[in-house]
């Protein structure tokens, strides 16, 4: 697809670029709301662009374009061209045909696409009426919606590198809020698949509705140093926080805690990170990178051992190491790195196990605050929870929001157990549920 487009702008950079680069992406979206049986939002969005990444006398320069005709390509080629010359990025920057990978990846189906529009609808409007009916402390459903979209994506570059790649999903999500006396607390849950049919609207509610009727009642709680099981949702929460620390570009520049301390010992030995962008049952899975680049599974972390970052060919050459293919650009914007799917690999024990082994834990079911309470340079944080308070193995009762604090690196070399309940947050970032071997807690 899109190659007269290319053609375009190939012919035109020629001789004018030592080389160049065009990435496309083109992206579709779709979501509904509801609210008392009523449709409160329905949206569809639409977006396609071109950007070029060219390089000329040893400078990079980008510029982008959302119209597609000849003399818009050739526009942009001539002001990236000229953003060359106010590049203060003297880095060397060196463009491949990278390979392929040889095996096929299942991120695209054709079915899902097929669903009709008003089955999308009723599974919204059986989210909140499923909520509602699920208990009667419930007293509003703030969020029941549901949504898909579909990507489209193709890179190029005049070594000969010409790759493209499709994918689609579909979400739904359901919150409520439930009151008992004066204490009011929110649960949710969520369902991302590309098969519709795996949707089971009442289920889902019916898990949001209990995490929030467990939560009424809660009780102070005492000022110390505790035992804490993060559930597997929060200790994907707290590794989402902290993904910063291992790209390539931030501890080049000297943002990340872990500047230094590759093949150095930074967790419990039961601890093994990954970024597998190969991952079968992902929803960050794909064949290539913005570069082009391969895809790969990267062990970050094994067995407590920092083996490895993230780079994209920029940072990667800095290093003198290749690239783990995790580069990163929209069409608008430069070249960057992010995750793909990105792991806490599982344990082997059951997560009711975590709970036996101290006589009293605090089970952490709810994080707020991470933007605000979490610091990745110094690895510390403050943050607002909510959970329960666990005695000799049994849960005795809710708590009222208190703080957790510590600091990221030392609360990872104070695992104790891993739990074998692997789940993916809504960012495609996995955890199980974890057991640390102490945090402060403050009500």
């Amino acid at each position: 697809m899109y190659n007269k487009e290319f053609e375009i702008i190939f012919a035109y950079a020629k001789d004018k670029t030592d080389d160049i680069e065009i990435l496309l992406s083109a992206n579709n979206s779709f979501s509904v709301s509801i609210s008392e049986q009523e449709i409160e939002s329905f949206k569809y969005a639409d977006a396609k662009g071109i950007g070029v990444r060219v390089i000329k006398d040893g400078k990079v320069g980008y510029a982008y374009t959302e119209k597609f005709d000849e003399e818009t390509f050739k526009m942009i080629v001539d002001e990236a061209i000229e953003n060359c010359k106010y590049s203060e990025d003297d880095e060397v920057v060196v463009m491949e045909n990278y390979p392929s990978i040889s095996q096929k990846l299942d991120v695209y189906s054709a079915e899902l696409d097929k669903v009709d529009m008003n089955d999308k609808i009723q599974l919204a409007k059986d989210l909140e009426k499923f909520a509602k009916d699920a208990d009667e402390a419930i007293f509003n459903v703030p969020y029941s919606a549901m949504g898909d979209g579909t990507s489209f994506v193709k890179v190029a570059n005049s070594k000969g590198l010409d790759k493209e790649d499709a994918q689609n999903y579909t979400y739904a999500y359901v919150a409520v809020l439930a009151a008992k006396d004066d204490d009011k607390r929110m649960g949710m849950d969520f369902c991302i698949t590309r098969d519709f049919s795996e949707f089971d609207a009442k289920k889902l509610a019916d898990d949001s509705a209990e995490k929030a009727l467990a939560l009424l009642g809660g009780e102070p709680v005492e000022k110390g140093n505790y035992p804490i099981v993060f559930n597997n949702e929060m200790s994907a929460t707290m590794l989402a926080t902290f993904t910063s620390i291992f790209q390539a570009k931030s501890v080049q520049e000297g943002r990340s805690l872990l500047k230094g301390k590759l093949g150095e010992t930074i967790a419990n030995e039961k601890v093994t990170i990954v970024d597998d962008a190969l991952m079968a049952d992902g929803f960050a899975t794909r064949a290539f990178d913005s570069e082009g680049y391969p895809s790969q599974k990267t062990v970050l972390v094994e067995k407590g051992v920092l083996k490895s970052f993230l780079h994209n060919t920029q940072t990667a050459r800095k290093d003198g190491v290749k690239s783990t293919g995790n580069a990163n650009r929209s069409y608008k914007g430069s070249l960057g790195i992010s995750t793909t799917n990105f792991c806490l690999e599982a344990g082997d024990v059951k997560e009711s196990e975590l709970f036996a082994k101290h006589d009293r834990i605090i089970e952490i079911v709810n994080l707020q605050g991470m933007h605000s309470g979490a610091n990745p340079i110094s690895g510390d944080f403050s943050l607002s929870g909510q959970g329960f308070l666990w005695e000799n193995g049994v849960r005795k009762h809710s708590l009222k929001p208190f703080t957790v604090s510590g600091n990221f690196i030392k609360m990872f070399n104070d695992v104790e157990a891993i739990a074998d309940n692997f789940k993916f947050n809504m960012s495609s970032i996995g955890a199980a549920s974890m057991l640390i071997k102490e945090l402060a807690i403050s009500g």
